[in-house]
Order: structure tokens, then C-alpha cells, then sequence
């Protein structure tokens, strides 16, 4: 492969596990890098009737049923769940796809408060939220290493604790976030970093600020974001509706792919689209033929 790897999130706001199955199989047998799931346990936006299955259960039913794809999280909260229990997750699943899992750790953002208090799980706004995600990377990392862990601090406590089985092949384990602390967390002590959305120089200045605090580790930059893709420009813009194209990428195949292709030159090395209709066979069939060869993948 001599362009960027290739990949989208999966129709996950649904009742209908097969819809999600279906999308993965034809996402991989159509030669796509990478497949990916949000860590909800409601739909964002208040609308908690809404059907929406569960990142890291999905996750694992996804790596039994697909044979080459990478699989991976945008993100794993960290407020959600205690560490050990994260790694426990993430080493089950890479046991079932050796060398295929990337798990991306992020604090939430906004969107995520009204969840996270109907659940009683505090929501920080402070500096409390990037020390949360700080500690979870470092207990995940050093479990993932193979390391026997005891660690106790203002937001979890472990006791000498090892996770077995391990995979020989690692997780990858990325810190995704458009904040200057998630981008150095990722610089200093994750294999990548994820940056969602913006403008191209503006992920251009956030790659620039990570490559300075990398201090030359190898780092895997990707970029994620909202794609509403069709046949032809004017058929995305349709497609649209009343949805806010300020945070899209909007258009059809060549317009799509040389929006990418603009993150690819400013350091992006993994792309990654979110489509309000991912479940529709031809916007994958688009992503993976057209918009794929265009930018040379």
C-alpha cells in the first residue's frame, strides 16, 4: 500500500447486529484498512430511546467474524470503565484477532456529560479530566506490557494485578483528541494519535505540535471525521439536509478525496469516515473504489 490506510466507522446506532456484520464483511472484502466503533452507551444529542449497540461487546463479535480488517475504538473513554477492566477488554479481543486491534483512548467530550451523569459516573471539567485519561493510558500500557500493576490514585485503585492471557501481537493503543494535553499525552507514551475533524491547516498545526512533543517516537497520525458522500457533489448536498456542512466533508468522489488527500499532506497516515448512512452498500462501494484509488491507497 503506497498511500494512507483507509477506514470508516461502522452503522453502530442501530437494533439490527447483522447491519453491522453485513457493513464490516463488505468493508473488508472490499479491501478497506480499517473498521470502527464509538464508545456510547446512548446515542450523542439526548436521544436515549435511540437504539445503539455497545462498542467493545460489538468489537468482539466483529473480530471473530472478519479475517484480515483492523478493528479499533474512537475512543475508549476513560471515564467509563476502571483501567484493568479496559485492558482485560482489549487483550480478550486482540486474542481473538491477533495484531488487528487499536484501542483509541479519549476523555469524551461535552457531548458526553448528560451520559455520563445519568449513569452516576462523574463528568470532570477540569484539569481532573486529562489526569483521568493520563492514568488510565499509563495502567493500560503497563498492563498491555506484561507488567504485574499496583496503582492507586484519585480515580482508581489496583492491586498487584497482571492480565492473562496477553497477545504476543500488542494492541496498538492510541490517544485520540484535539486538546493540546491529549495530543502530547499521545506524543510522549502512545503508538498514535487520532485528530477529529477541522479544517486541513488546522490538523496540519495539531500534527505539527505532536510531531515536537514526539521528540521522534514513531507515532501513527490518523485523522477521523464526518463524510457525507455520494455519486456527484450536488447528490451529497442533498444528502445533507438540515445538518450543518461546517462539519462535514461534503461531495462526491473526487471532491471527497481531495479533502483527504489535503490531511494526507500535512501528515495524516490513516484516514478515517464517518457517514450518516454508512449502512448503504454504494457510499462503502464509493469509499473504497473511487474515493480509494484516487488518493492512491
Amino acid at each position: 500500500m503506497s498511500g494512507p490506510a483507509l477506514g470508516m466507522t461502522l452503522p453502530q446506532f442501530t437494533g439490527d447486529p447483522q447491519r453491522l456484520i453485513d457493513t464490516a464483511l463488505r468493508a473488508e472484502d472490499m479491501g478497506l484498512d480499517s473498521i470502527w466503533v464509538f464508545d456510547h452507551l446512548w446515542p450523542l444529542g439526548g436521544q436515549r430511546e435511540r437504539p445503539i449497540l455497545e462498542g467493545w461487546t460489538a468489537l468482539s463479535y466483529l473480530a471473530a467474524a472478519t479475517s484480515r480488517i483492523r478493528l479499533g475504538t474512537l475512543v475508549t473513554r476513560s471515564s467509563l470503565r476502571h483501567p484493568a477492566v479496559v485492558a482485560k477488554m482489549i487483550a480478550t479481543v486482540g486474542e481473538i484477532a491477533p495484531g488487528r486491534i487499536v484501542c483509541g483512548m479519549g476523555s469524551g467530550d461535552e457531548g458526553s456529560r448528560d451520559e455520563n451523569e445519568a449513569f452516576g459516573i462523574p463528568y470532570y471539567t477540569d484539569e481532573r479530566r486529562t489526569s483521568q485519561l493520563a492514568s488510565t493510558v499509563a495502567v493500560v500500557a503497563a498492563l498491555l506490557r506484561g507488567e504485574r500493576v499496583s496503582h492507586e490514585d484519585d480515580f482508581a485503585r489496583l492491586a498487584n494485578f497482571p492480565v492473562s492471557p496477553r497477545p504476543e501481537r500488542r494492541p496498538a493503543l492510541w490517544v485520540g483528541g484535539n486538546s493540546e494535553e491529549a495530543r502530547t499525552l499521545a506524543a510522549r507514551v502512545a503508538d498514535g494519535w487520532n485528530g477529529w475533524g477541522g479544517s486541513a491547516g488546522t490538523f496540519a498545526k495539531r500534527v505539527a505540535a505532536v510531531r515536537k512533543a514526539s521528540a521522534g517516537r514513531d507515532l501513527e497520525i490518523s485523522w477521523a471525521g464526518l463524510v457525507m458522500l455520494d455519486e456527484t457533489d450536488e447528490a451529497a448536498r442533498a444528502r445533507m439536509g438540515k445538518r450543518d456542512p461546517s462539519g462535514y466533508l461534503v461531495g462526491g468522489p473526487e471532491t471527497v478525496a481531495a479533502a483527504l488527500a489535503e490531511r494526507v499532506a500535512v501528515g495524516a497516515m490513516h484516514l478515517i469516515a464517518t457517514f450518516p448512512n454508512a449502512h448503504e452498500p454504494h457510499v462503502l462501494e464509493l469509499l473504497a473504489t473511487r474515493v480509494r484509488s484516487l488518493l492512491g491507497s
